[in-house]
């Protein structure tokens, strides 16, 4: 470690530095794969004014989709838009010729809505957060 450069902890770190990071790590482990460049998606419903009511947001490398985020509207939440915004990324994940699909995502927000589509759980930390559990889930297309 440099001495004359302190490790920093910032509260509210800028979303551009945060935005570094993850395109950094990202194209690392691109480069260590060795599969071309990753093609970010997103697939929304919108009103009439153009603004997001819910949608969803994948990248795609390596003949995989990793879903990134997932939000409904509480108006629309219980109307089928989550299990929409599902099925239509995964019809763009074949579309660009991806094998499987996969993401993380806490049982807390969804507890079995992601069974139900056919996906099976391939990772676990219970208690993260506490009371709850973190599940990584993959689905092959």
């Amino acid at each position: 470690m440099d001495e004359a450069r302190p490790l920093v902890v910032e509260d509210s770190p800028d979303p551009a530095d945060l935005a570094l990071l993850e395109e950094r790590v990202a194209a690392a482990a691109i480069d260590a794969a060795g599969v071309g460049a990753e093609q970010e998606f997103g697939v929304f419903v919108r009103d009439d004014d153009g603004r997001v009511l819910a949608g969803i947001s994948g990248i795609v490398w390596g003949r995989c989709c990793d879903l990134q985020a997932m939000w409904v509207d509480d108006a629309l939440r219980g109307r089928g838009l989550a299990r929409a915004l599902m099925a239509g990324a995964e019809a763009e994940a074949r579309r660009r010729g991806c094998r499987r699909v996969a993401f993380f995502a806490y049982d807390l927000l969804a507890p079995g809505f992601y069974a139900r589509l056919g996906y099976r759980t391939v990772g676990v930390i219970e208690g993260c957060p506490e009371g709850s559990a973190v599940r990584w889930y993959c689905k092959d297309l």
